[in-house]
């Protein structure tokens, strides 16, 4: 499974570039950068622990380019029979990249083309899966294994493994970080809209990205989510249910659209997260909707893509969770590739809106100033970028020594996400309102599917029905926080929707 294609340099070396500015590719998992990295964890007042630069750099390194996954009506004559030939091939070489332009396309081949490595598999169920249209049509339904107009199924990846095998993956940031739109094109960065379909292909390529453990259904529940410094853990009475009672669990309806939020490991399925939205990223000091992590610059982007895909080690102050997932440290990419990485998505700007800057979004843009929307959103970023605590959460006095930033408003916002899982740091980020128009849910947990509903007071009832992300198994609650607005007349309201949908 790995091979290292390119020559490896010692992080932190210069490369020329044709104007003879260097480009330094700093060392990407860098002890002293990670000691100030990531916010202490509500609750225990530690950041969450991480693998040692020894460690890290002690793994073998993972640099394999990958290819595109048709459809079988749209795969390329003898396409598979192409990859083969061109054997293993590296991702990043960076002696070929002269500018920091080309830095850049280096980091967008990265964010299209890294895979999850531990799930490459040449499995025959999963490769004759891909070899039958009909069998790919059956699982795909309305809105998963989502198909762009060329017929690239975008939540996968062919690779040629280093023992020469071609073998299908698991897509890596591109699954979880492109929106597929109503023409048919892709929106890098952007949330995504898509997600996997329950096939026979999907049960191999999942298992393989999380391990079952050696533990009845509700203890695995519980080392992806468990929270046991939380007062009253709401994952606890998983531990207590038996396989069947889990598989139920698990086939609860959460309400959301495909793709949209996602019960990621040390998140939780009873607080989901919704996928982020990368583009203008460059101009957000945090990472997260509880602002897990600092964003200092694209090295932090690099880490970041670093700890979801290949080195989280779940540990949190005194507590570990599933020892036999902490073994995914197996390889590791190229600091190169990472950093390119990061400078690709410090490139990605907000698309131009659709909606046009009418006089009704002039009107509405005047609304934005004169209510003071732009104390917390404002422009030309649309935030601050401080942090509000949540309620239940008192920011503790050494929260600035952090490099975090309060402020002092508290809106109500609910605190499950916050509180009550691995992510909960006791805040969320005051968001960006840069491209409202595509991201497609509001709230940090998705849980509003349209603007007009953000600004409806009925979304504050218990008896409200959340047109985005419900919670398994749940048909009424109320979206609580952020009461501003609510008091406009309905022409107001529509005018300042109207401005929103412009940025």
């Amino acid at each position: 499974m790995v091979v290292n294609c390119s020559r490896p340099r010692p992080p932190g070396v210069s490369h020329s570039s044709a104007s003879g500015e260097p480009v330094v590719v700093p060392k990407i998992w860098d002890e002293e950068q990670l000691a100030t990295w990531a916010t202490p964890v509500a609750g225990l007042g530690v950041p969450p622990g991480h693998f040692t630069e020894a460690e890290y750099y002690a793994a073998p390194i993972d640099n394999l380019r990958t290819y595109p996954v048709y459809h079988p009506k749209f795969e390329p004559p003898e396409y598979r029979e192409w990859m083969k030939v061109q054997g293993p091939r590296p991702l990043i070489e960076p002696e070929k990249l002269k500018t920091k332009a080309d830095w850049i396309e280096a980091g967008r081949r990265v964010f299209e083309e890294l895979d999850s490595a531990v799930t490459r598999t040449d499995d025959p169920v999963v490769l004759n899966h891909f070899r039958d249209a009909a069998s790919i049509d059956k699982y795909r339904g309305a809105s998963h294994d989502a198909i762009t107009r060329d017929g690239i199924l975008l939540e996968y990846r062919w690779v040629v493994d280093s023992d020469q095998k071609l073998k299908i993956s698991l897509s890596s940031c591109a699954s979880c970080h492109t929106r597929l739109m109503l023409d048919g094109t892709l929106l890098r960065g952007a949330p995504s809209n898509f997600d996997l379909a329950d096939s026979p292909a999907e049960e191999v390529l999942v298992s393989s990205l999380f391990p079952k453990p050696d533990l009845p259904d509700g203890e695995e529940f519980y080392q992806f989510f468990g929270v046991p410094w939380a007062a009253a853990d709401p994952h606890a009475k998983f531990k207590a249910m038996n396989d069947q009672e889990m598989d139920a669990f698990y086939a609860l309806e959460s309400g959301a659209p495909p793709g949209t939020t996602f019960p990621r490991f040390n998140g939780s399925p009873l607080y989901a997260t919704r996928m982020a939205d990368l583009i203008g990223v460059k101009d957000r000091r945090y990472l997260d909707t509880t602002a897990t992590h600092k964003n200092r610059g694209p090295e932090d982007i690099a880490r970041y893509g670093i700890l979801v895909e290949f080195a989280d080690k779940a540990v949190f102050g005194s507590h570990k969770f599933a020892s036999e997932m902490n073994t995914r440290l197996k390889v590791r990419p190229p600091d190169e590739a990472m950093y390119a990485l990061g400078l690709y998505i410090y490139s990605l700007e907000p698309p131009k809106s659709p909606h046009p800057f009418d006089a009704q979004a002039r009107r509405g843009q005047k609304i934005f100033e004169a209510e003071g929307c732009g104390e917390c959103h404002t422009p030309p970023a649309y935030t601050n970028n401080q942090l509000v605590a949540v309620p239940g959460f008192e920011p503790p006095d050494d929260a600035r020594r952090h490099g975090l930033d309060v402020s002092h408003r508290r809106v109500g916002t609910d605190s499950g996400l916050a509180l009550k899982t691995r992510k909960g740091t006791g805040y969320y980020k005051i968001p960006s309102l840069r491209g409202l128009w595509y991201r497609g849910l509001y709230e940090h947990s998705g849980s509003v599917s349209s603007l007009d509903d953000w600004f409806d007071p009925k979304r504050l009832r218990d008896d409200y029905v959340p047109s985005g992300w419900k919670g398994p198994g749940v048909k009424t609650r109320a979206v609580p926080g952020h009461k501003f607005g609510h008091d406009l007349s309905d022409e107001d309201k529509k005018a300042l929707i109207a401005f929103l949908r412009t940025l």
